[in-house]
Parts: C-alpha cells; sequence; structure tokens
C-alpha cells in the first residue's frame, strides 16, 4: 500500500514538472538565467505568479531577482550603521527588508520571499487605493510603493503618501524582455 502511494507520488511530480511553457515564459527564463537567476529558480517563480493570477506583470518576480540581486538569494544591500557597525537591511533574491520577518522566517528563502512580495504588493493596491484616490495604475503604484516605502521620505515631502512615482524596480527591464 505505501510503496503504490508512493510512485503515484512520484508519477504526478514528474508529469507537473514537465510542463509545457509558453514562449514568453521560455524567453523570460532564459533572459533571467543569463542576469543569474538559476532556470529552475525562475521556472518557480513564474509558478508563483500563476498561483497569484498575474497576467499583464508575468515575469516581474524574475525581473526584480535579476535587478535587484542578480539572482543570488543571499544578496546584502542597503547598508546602514546602526550603533557604530554596518547592517544590510536588504536581505535575499527580492532585497526584502526586516518587515518581512513578521511572516516568514528567513529573508534567504528564494520561494518565501516572492509569496510574501506578491502579498505585500497585493496588500498595497489596497492601500493605494485609499491612500490615493486618485491614481489610474494601481498595480504599479503598489509595486512603488513595496519597493520604496509608502510614505515619502524626502525633507520637502516627508510624511505624505506616495502617489505616483515613474518605475518599479524591473518593470523595465521586464519590458525589454518581452520584447
Amino acid at each position: 500500500m505505501f510503496v503504490r502511494s508512493v510512485i503515484v507520488v512520484v508519477l504526478l511530480q514528474s508529469s507537473a514538472s514537465a510542463v509545457e511553457l509558453s514562449g514568453q515564459d521560455r524567453r523570460i527564463i532564459e533572459r533571467g538565467a543569463d542576469c543569474g537567476v538559476d532556470p529552475w529558480l525562475g521556472l518557480e517563480l513564474l509558478r508563483v505568479e500563476t498561483l497569484a493570477g498575474l497576467t499583464e506583470y508575468r515575469g516581474m518576480l524574475v525581473a526584480k531577482a535579476c535587478f535587484e540581486s542578480k539572482g543570488n538569494p543571499k544578496a546584502r544591500g542597503d547598508w546602514r550603521v546602526v550603533d557604530g557597525r554596518r547592517v544590510a537591511k536588504a536581505v535575499g533574491i527580492l532585497q526584502l527588508w526586516g518587515w518581512s520577518e513578521k511572516v516568514i522566517t528567513t529573508r534567504e528563502d528564494p520561494i518565501a520571499s516572492a509569496y510574501v512580495y506578491l502579498g505585500a504588493l497585493f496588500d498595497g493596491m489596497r492601500r493605494a487605493r485609499r491612500y490615493c484616490p486618485k491614481a489610474r495604475r494601481l498595480f504599479r503604484l503598489a509595486w512603488i510603493r513595496v519597493n520604496r516605502g509608502p510614505f515619502w521620505r524626502r525633507a520637502d515631502r516627508a510624511g505624505e503618501p506616495r502617489c505616483h512615482g515613474n518605475h518599479p524596480a524591473g518593470l523595465k527591464l521586464l519590458r525589454r524582455w518581452k520584447r
């Protein structure tokens, strides 16, 4: 009985991993691999996007991973000096800050980071709608707010909600890949 269920599980897993890729997905994975993102990781990131229901910005996680960390899950960045020593604020493949550790235990897990990032993005869309009622492109605005923070930090606009921006991290790269 146990052996038969193991064989069924192995067959199900092998058929699920042999999924046919569309031309666009294949191109995104190849361009991500050129940048340094492991192809299997790129495929998993695309699966996370599929589960989240992303269609318009398909490949955004691979592009962001390429842009932020060149595919390195142990990357560290946004260094600050705290109590006389340098501390990395951004950690992992998507360069998430400390707020993400409320949900996951380690920011160096790329798939968990992808789930947390997309969760913050969809939650950010709801908040962007509330703080910025005149905004038209809510998904892009939420992407910018997750990357740069929901409020301005500049001295002349401190505390003001961030209701516009140029391009989120990785969007130009993603558009170039899709050409």
